[in-house]
């Protein structure tokens, strides 16, 4: 297993909006799935980004923070808004949920992504995130732009 926040071998990467994040993967699948320099697949990379995307506009199937660390979540908020998330962060157990599938190919992740994208075409991001509280939708885009670029950074083209 890779440690992840010890990983040199990233893109720079800096998306501004939801469209950025989609460019990017259909520049990624513009040619053979991408090489990963982490522990996901690229096609796990994607689900996993996309899931994200859904649970904003859904609701998180997950369990109630305990309330120190919901007190944390909103005290880091707007950094986790602004600057980039760091790599190796570890969930427990009971957010086994936000594991993508590990026999998710390539392919079928960014048909996935494609859909979740165009439900934002009708929908809207109000789910209140489990850690970091109640967002507008123009905060789950910064929150989703950070979080692709952190994970999208270990993914090369092919």
């Amino acid at each position: 297993m890779v440690k992840t926040s010890r990983v040199t071998d990233r893109r720079k990467l800096q998306f501004s909006s939801m469209p950025d994040i989609l460019d990017d993967v259909e520049y990624l699948a513009s040619g053979d799935p991408p090489r990963t320099t982490g522990n996901w697949s690229g096609g796990q990379i994607v689900q996993h980004v996309a899931m994200l995307i859904n649970f904003s506009i859904d609701g998180f199937p997950a369990p109630r923070l305990a309330l120190p660390m919901r007190i944390l979540g909103r005290l880091v908020r707007k950094r986790a808004l602004v600057d980039s998330l760091r790599a190796g962060i570890r969930f427990p157990r009971k957010w086994a949920f936000l594991a993508p599938d590990g026999a998710i190919i390539w392919e079928d992740a960014v048909e996935y992504m494609n859909e979740s994208m165009a439900r934002l075409g009708t929908e809207r991001m109000t789910a209140p995130s489990p850690i970091l509280g109640k967002l507008a939708p123009e905060q789950w885009e910064q929150l989703h732009c950070r979080h692709a670029e952190m994970h999208f950074s270990f993914m090369h083209p092919a």
